[in-house]
């Protein structure tokens, strides 16, 4: 099938446009691959004879562009993977691509209900895990080097909860490792705790998180709590085979299972953050064997051909 994706590509396949591209064409598709910044797109789409258009976000993109090539009979798609929801100040952008689309593809559950007419209609789809672009070949349990590491920049707008806990546990002189660093050092994060100064991406992402015990998740707690609004860090550490301690979502169980494969704590919580910390350092057994099955469980069904062959299943049965 004639599929164009539309979104940021870098060369280096660290945008999710680039990755989905990738596997579209290892299932046979035939891929046009256009940025946001390509000039008079949709006669590129047309001349290209897509039956699918899939756009990857495209918060500043002008989507109206793309209504002649609605009109010319594509099927437009825009796959969400973000957690607010039209009522939030981030989420603002939603009247940009209010009816333009054919389907709107959601990682986050609980937003659905806020998006009714936004589109002809709107699905869940889960996350995935990039199995060839965050490679590593070392053996998770005989290169740890550290107790905790975590994985994300500070936005204290967004988490301030985030940067406490993580102030609270370098207080408390946890061995801990965060990566990238420039954007903490201004939250009086010492330097000494972080891995780089530059953004972590494919095998170096997966060698971080193979180097560490504890991979850390905290949430953007300045939103509501949306069902599944679950970053995709999530998959990320347990993907790469490291342990996972998250904060605890609503039906964070149809990705992944608590005490199968990861661990949850309550977010507002920094004693039951803790508490779980020290009990995972204690019962490293315990640990070790939870973050292989969770790694196991999402290699399995979330890997990104799987989860990327039904975004296509979940299109052609609405075209």
């Amino acid at each position: 099938m004639r599929i164009t994706i539309v979104g940021y590509f870098r060369g280096d396949a660290s945008q999710n446009g680039e990755r989905i591209a990738q596997a579209l064409s290892r299932q046979g598709h035939n891929v046009q691959t256009l940025d946001f910044n390509t000039p008079d797109i949709s006669n590129q789409i047309i001349v290209h004879q897509s039956k699918i258009v899939l756009v990857t976000m495209g918060r500043e993109f002008d989507h109206t562009l793309l209504n002649p090539v609605k009109d010319n009979g594509a099927f437009l798609v825009q796959w969400i993977p973000d957690e607010y929801s039209p009522d939030d100040e981030g989420g603002k952008w939603f009247y940009k691509i209010k009816g333009i689309y054919n389907l709107l593809m959601v990682e986050t559950r609980g937003i659905i209900q806020f998006l009714n007419g936004f589109a002809d209609d709107i699905i869940w789809i889960p996350q995935y895990f990039d199995q060839y672009y965050h490679s590593f070949t070392n053996k998770v349990n005989n290169n740890s080097k550290w107790d905790l590491g975590f994985l994300g920049g500070p936005n204290i707008a967004q988490s301030s909860k985030r940067v406490n806990f993580i102030q609270h546990l370098i207080k408390d002189g946890c061995d801990l490792m965060i990566a990238p660093g420039i954007p903490w050092q201004s939250t009086d994060i010492s330097p000494a705790y972080m891995k780089t100064p530059h953004m972590l991406i494919n095998g170096d992402m997966a060698s971080f998180y193979a180097h560490t015990r504890i991979g850390l998740n905290f949430l953007n707690d300045k939103l509501p709590r949306y069902e599944l609004a679950l970053s995709n860090r999530a998959f990320k550490t347990v993907g790469c085979g490291c342990f996972l301690l998250t904060q605890h979502v609503f039906g964070i169980e149809e990705l992944l299972y608590p005490g199968v494969h990861c661990a949850t704590y309550n977010g507002d919580d920094y004693d039951d953050l803790k508490w779980n910390i020290d009990y995972f350092l204690e019962h490293p057994d315990e640990r070790v064997k939870i973050a292989a099955e969770g790694k196991a469980h999402v290699l399995k069904n979330f890997n990104i051909d799987k989860v990327v062959a039904g975004f296509i299943d979940e299109i052609k049965k609405r075209m």
